[in-house]
């Protein structure tokens, strides 16, 4: 009401608001809206609040800066950070690990090594259930591990899973475990439906479904694309599709058009995708134990027998039998998702592709190679 009849005053005579009780009144419900998004906005996301700000109410336009709203900037970064300590003294979990006492000494910077939602994670890193506990949540880890050895126990092993998510988190956050050891604690995630359940917890998104259908959606558009294009790169753009039976499965189109995305975007499928068409288990294995993140498809040799699709992170298989190789792509974004994975510099605009476009993760802020993608898509 205060500002409502403010504007009306600037608009009859042109009087700003100076007074600065409102302003810590305007700060403290806009520190506390923020962070239902995140706790470390960006300076781009504080830049946008404040020209939302000040252009909803221009009462509050500071006289002599040129923006209307540079002060309204500053204020607002200031007071997210008071706000995180204040919420530090509640014991919130996501940003009591940037707590310079919880950092080792060659990180005790608080702009060093910063532990926060890169992907838009939702529920990066959740506080523990109420009455729950490091303690007691450790002993649900610790039933888990006696229950997956049991067969046809995928309910009580689900509902163990969601339980402990707070538990799981805050290791895979604060204590950055590597892979294998990731896999000797929480043998239950490294399964796909497990997968999904985390992806979910953490984005509030259905992984493989969203992930289908978006590029279901998209592959008409795409194929006109890449079928365009000329040149060497539409060259080998053909090449692949021409590889393509005229009879072709909804499985097989999408394999496809993933290959012919990261061509299109600049990327090797080579760098995402290791196949092998020979049956030497010990040469397959000594060449997976060195790859950081890799879909592996290792083809039969026996034609009634299924061909191994997985995916293997720091040398360790972690997901096998998946199917086809488009949905080992929808759980290379699980995984990173789940164990906390940056991702492969070799493949980050196809995995972008496939987070922001495909999901939905982040859709506003992409990059000028993806952005020129989706406005092609979107033509």
């Amino acid at each position: 009401m205060y500002l409502e009849r403010a504007t009306e005053d600037y608009k009859n005579n042109g009087t700003l608001v100076t007074t600065s009780k409102i302003k810590t009144d305007i700060l403290e419900k806009l520190a506390e809206t923020i962070y239902t998004y995140t706790a470390y906005p960006s300076s781009a996301q504080i830049s946008d609040v404040a020209e939302a700000l000040v252009s909803k109410y221009p009462c509050l336009k500071e006289p002599g800066s040129f923006s209307g709203y540079y002060g309204w900037q500053q204020s607002i970064k200031y007071k997210m950070a008071n706000y995180r300590t204040k919420l530090r003294g509640y014991g919130v979990p996501e940003v009591m690990c940037n707590a310079l006492k919880h950092k080792n000494p060659a990180n005790q910077k608080s702009a060093k090594n910063v532990k926060k939602p890169r992907k838009t994670e939702v529920n990066y890193l959740p506080p523990y259930p109420a009455g729950e506990d490091e303690e007691s949540q450790e002993q649900e880890r610790i039933q888990l591990l006696t229950e997956v050895r049991k067969r046809d126990n995928n309910k009580l092993i689900k509902e163990k899973m969601a339980k402990s998510f707070a538990h799981r988190r805050n290791e895979i956050i604060n204590l950055s475990p590597n892979i294998e050891d990731i896999k000797t604690r929480w043998p239950a995630l490294f399964e796909p439906s497990q997968i999904q359940d985390e992806f979910h917890r953490i984005t509030m998104v259905h992984l493989e479904s969203k992930f289908m259908s978006k590029l279901d959606e998209y592959t008409p558009r795409l194929l006109n694309i890449f079928h365009s294009k000329g040149g060497t790169m539409g060259l080998r753009l053909q090449a692949i599709l021409l590889k393509a039976p005229s009879n072709h499965s909804i499985s097989m189109t999408r394999d496809v058009v993933i290959r012919c995305l990261m061509v299109y975007l600049g990327e090797s499928t080579d760098q995402l995708l290791k196949e092998y068409d020979d049956a030497d288990e010990d040469s397959v294995s000594q060449d997976l134990a060195v790859q950081r993140i890799k879909i592996y498809h290792i083809k039969t040799t026996t034609p009634e027998g299924p061909d191994d699709i997985g995916i293997v992170v720091e040398g360790v298989k972690v997901l096998t039998a998946l199917g086809n190789f488009p949905r080992a792509c929808s759980m290379v974004i699980g995984l990173a998702y789940a164990v906390n994975l940056a991702y492969p510099k070799e493949v980050r605009y196809t995995l972008e592709v496939f987070q922001k476009l495909l999901l939905e993760l982040d859709y506003s802020k992409l990059s000028p190679k993806v952005n020129s993608l989706k406005n092609k898509l979107l033509a």
